[in-house]
């Protein structure tokens, strides 16, 4: 596959289009429903999804990763192996979130989690029965098949909730809402790849592969949800869940930016580095250096306009119940803008078939959250956490740049390059927003 100027833009254009598209969609829907629903039901969806995640991960064998990277991918035998695990994995997960429910309602001390979380379980049955033909579309890079569909569920998925959030403003809204769009999301899958038939079939020849590959991915797996969640989790427990509900939208507003960045490495980076894996590594690094840091250097434009105006959206759009994710969404770009760099950095990684470093990478910053959250919490409540969780990717970020190194495919002088931009940026903005008499954006900060 040849890297070329034009498939790059091309590429990246109908993915940017494609997740501007979504992320709209989402947040459009997003403010509606917090107009419609009190926050703490969104602090105990907040423990479910974390939870879900959770499940998810931790039984991780990186099966999508495997199609995209193994050349045998597109022979029956492979992905009629995958297809059949990845049901066989959707089944337990079912049973084991269905059994967990009720003595986590009682660590949580949330008696709601005992009734949300089996109905919840079956979005796990409905991602078994996925078709495997959105990974072989990721393998074949046929990117405008793969955004219009992401597009369309985007689309089902909130218009899902809106409805009945306005039919039962409870958290069964938010619930069901999630299950008809992980429902619609495996029946549509199956239209993706014309002619795609699968069925129950495991090859002993594939599942030794996919094992050797996945075992990396199920490793890395664990550490990445105990490094990304446990701020979730142990915030679940020490904060009331409206407190809970206004950080997960502070989060999920911070992460916008990253996300699109990340979507591109996933779609993009991963599935070239993949075909390009034979080149020299030095041809390798020449062929991303330009397009790699062009990109970046817009998103770290973006992060820091972003944090310096944030407030002032949250604030202008949502209602006063939520406008402490003003003062949040700021510090957490910073700790997300770290993150994209590990996304995109470990994209590279995986590509070339060496997942080992995330898993690494991801022990040192869980590491560091376990001690550091409940020491800055304690200390200096939600802000010291909110500190310790923004800085926790720098560890992540070396690690992974220490595999980089040792497969001569390293950025770390355009990551310092792009990282300085990105705070003098945010510097030069929140002179502006003073010049103007806006203020800063950390003024509705409460220490």
């Amino acid at each position: 596959m040849q890297l070329t100027r034009k498939f790059l833009v091309k590429g990246a254009a109908w993915t940017i289009g494609a997740y501007g598209i979504s992320q709209l969609v989402r947040f459009v829907a997003n403010v509606i429903l917090t107009r419609l629903l009190a926050p703490e039901l969104f602090g105990i969806m907040l423990i479910v999804n974390s939870l879900a995640t959770g499940a998810s991960l931790i039984s991780d064998l990186g099966l999508g990763q495997n199609i995209v990277q193994n050349p045998d991918a597109e022979k029956p035998d492979f992905y009629n192996t995958v297809w059949t695990i990845q049901v066989i994995r959707g089944f337990l997960l079912w049973a084991g979130f269905t059994a967990a429910a009720l003595p986590l309602a009682r660590f949580y001390e949330s008696p709601e989690l005992s009734l949300v979380m089996p109905i919840a379980a079956l979005g796990f049955l409905a991602g078994g029965l996925r078709s495997i033909g959105y990974s072989l579309l990721q393998k074949r890079m046929q990117l405008f098949s793969l955004n219009l569909f992401d597009v369309t569920m985007s689309i089902i998925g909130a218009s899902s909730l809106i409805t009945l959030a306005l039919i039962t403003p409870t958290v069964w809204a938010l619930v069901f809402g999630a299950l008809l769009g992980q429902a619609a999301y495996a029946f549509s899958s199956y239209f993706l790849v014309k002619g795609l038939k699968q069925r129950f079939h495991i090859s002993k020849e594939y599942l030794k592969q996919i094992m050797h590959f996945g075992i990396w991915i199920f490793l890395s797996s664990i550490v990445y949800f105990l490094s990304t969640n446990l701020d979730r989790l142990y915030l679940a427990k020490a904060v009331p869940l409206e407190l809970l509900g206004v950080y997960g939208l502070a989060r999920s507003i911070s992460e916008l930016l990253g996300t699109l960045v990340l979507r591109l490495a996933a779609v993009i980076v991963f599935p070239l580095i993949a075909s390009l894996s034979h080149l020299p590594r030095a041809e390798l690094r020449q062929k991303l250096s330009s397009p790699r840091l062009k990109l970046l250097l817009v998103a770290a434009l973006g992060s820091s306009l972003f944090a310096s105006v944030a407030d002032i959206l949250v604030n202008s759009l949502y209602d006063q119940r939520y406008h402490a994710a003003g003062w949040m969404v700021p510090i957490m770009i910073f700790g997300v803008w770290i993150s994209t760099l590990c996304g995109a950095n470990e994209a590279i990684l995986l590509g070339l078939g060496k997942p080992s470093f995330a898993a690494i990478g991801n022990s040192l910053k869980f590491g560091y959250l376990v001690v550091g959250l409940p020491l800055s919490f304690t200390a200096y409540g939600i802000l010291g956490s909110l500190v310790v969780i923004a800085t926790s990717d720098v560890f992540r970020y070396f690690a992974i740049l220490a595999g980089q190194r040792l497969q001569r495919v390293s950025f770390g002088l355009y990551d310092g390059m792009v990282t300085a931009v990105m705070l003098c940026s945010f510097v030069l903005f929140e002179w502006l927003r003073c010049w103007w008499g806006f203020g800063t954006s950390l003024d509705g900060l409460r220490l």
